[in-house]
């Protein structure tokens, strides 16, 4: 019986960096300028983040990549395989794994650029479950290609609707973190650690008890967000808990 659980976001949490923005770097490298962190796509691609949502972006990045400048799958693993995660973070995970905790991921990256960057940082094994959007390359192609989450978990694969109006209409986190709790059983749990930096990180803290731990990483977009808006706050039973780096976490717990 599950009586820990351990919730993390991915990106600019598990690791110090976006997974989405850092393959920017492939192309960086081709054109020979790696003194910039973000590669300057068509406007096409960069609106698409305001007509849809960013797995719709990311769709369009990678076959850009593929079609324009022929990306291929081991160009993108060889770049997810380049991030490191912090040995304290590590020791975290592997910490709250051996204490019996139930590891899981909730996340708006994609699977092949988590479970390539965990392969490779020798934790694939810690993590029970990883919410996030599915992704596969195209056999014929090469191109990666991610399905929306919402279509793979709502069972008429319709958007999200999140109450808040915070997440994104293709993953509340918040309806993620419920579901799970539903699955495993929330009576049965005597501790639930949360650990998140951006917005959509906010909707899954109302989702915990005054007895949980809510992790909320310093100075990223989560953090802002509560500091701005101080209502939010108000309605979180739990307290928060505010990380620079792993290391803070791992004073913790």
């Amino acid at each position: 019986m599950i009586t820990k659980l351990a919730v993390f976001d991915f990106d600019n949490t598990i690791i110090d960096v976006n997974s989405d923005t850092f393959v920017d770097r492939i192309l960086l490298r081709l054109i020979n300028d790696t003194k910039k962190k973000y590669y300057d796509y068509p406007s096409e691609i960069e609106r698409l983040t305001q007509c849809h949502n960013w797995t719709h972006r990311m769709n369009a990045v990678f076959s850009y990549m593929n079609s324009e400048h022929s990306i291929q799958r081991q160009d993108i693993i060889n770049c997810m395989h380049e991030i490191i995660i912090d040995d304290s973070m590590k020791q975290l995970l592997q910490r709250m794994y051996l204490e019996a905790f139930e590891l899981i991921i909730i996340s708006d990256a994609n699977s092949i650029f988590i479970q390539e960057i965990l392969h490779k940082n020798n934790l694939n094994h810690i993590f029970s479950k990883i919410y996030t959007n599915q992704a596969d390359f195209c056999a014929q192609t090469g191109c990666l290609k991610v399905q929306p989450f919402n279509e793979s978990f709502n069972f008429n694969k319709e958007l999200f609707n999140c109450p808040t109006e915070i997440c994104s209409s293709n993953i509340c986190k918040g309806e993620v973190l419920k579901r799970h709790l539903v699955d495993i059983g929330l009576s049965n749990l005597t501790k639930i650690v949360y650990v998140g930096d951006g917005r959509n990180d906010y909707c899954p803290g109302l989702c915990l008890r005054e007895c949980d731990f809510y992790c909320v990483r310093e100075n990223y977009s989560l953090s802002k967000l509560l500091d701005k808006r101080t209502n939010l706050k108000e309605c979180l039973m739990t307290k928060i808990i505010k990380w620079h780096t792993a290391k803070d976490l791992l004073e913790i717990f």
